[in-house]
């Protein structure tokens, strides 16, 4: 279940129109690896992972991803772009072929780590193309929020390898919930 918030949790504010930046955002909103391919990725595999606490974790990030969706969607519109479909920086639709599928846990929670990756460091590297520091402050805390995910991700994967007890894995929900605790 989710819970949905009128507002932000972090501001969004730029300086100017900039349509150009608008037009690339697009790829961290509808890309290969961007939110939207995380969330339909996400929700697929939380339904083949076999450990309860894992899921739950998978639930936590789905809606925090459905977050960053969001704010890509305003930060877009307020660049002045255009948001009437799906599209990459291309104008290429979304594709199911971004998906990752499968049911084997383990092959499902490596390649989630590695979309985390890739959406942090295209997040990162996004950041030197625009001048505005509130956009910069922006694409820093989406990278920083992709970064904590692949950690939790990874640490499922280890806990599940080792077989580990369920207090492990409470510990992960645990730290899930506090590592938002500086955006309250």
């Amino acid at each position: 279940m989710y819970n949905y918030r009128k507002r932000f949790f972090y501001p969004i504010h730029v300086a100017r129109p900039d349509p150009k930046f608008a037009q690339f955002l697009l790829e961290h909103y509808a890309g290969r690896d961007g939110e939207l391919s995380q969330i339909t990725q996400y929700l697929s595999h939380q339904t083949n992972i076999s450990n309860r606490y894992v899921r739950e974790l998978y639930g936590l990030i789905i809606a925090e991803e459905l977050a960053h969706l969001e704010v890509l969607s305003t930060l877009i519109h307020k660049l002045g772009g255009e948001l009437g479909y799906y599209v990459n920086r291309r104008g290429e639709a979304w594709k199911l072929e971004y998906i990752e599928q499968g049911t084997d846990s383990l092959k499902l929670l490596k390649s989630d780590m590695d979309l985390e990756l890739r959406s942090q460091i295209f997040y990162e590297k996004s950041i030197d193309r625009t001048e505005d520091p509130e956009i910069q402050k922006i694409l820093r805390f989406l990278a920083r929020r992709e970064e904590i995910h692949q950690s939790l991700i990874d640490r499922s994967r280890k806990l599940m390898i080792k077989g580990a007890a369920n207090g492990l894995y409470n510990q992960l929900i645990y730290d899930y919930k506090i590592s938002l605790q500086v955006l309250e």
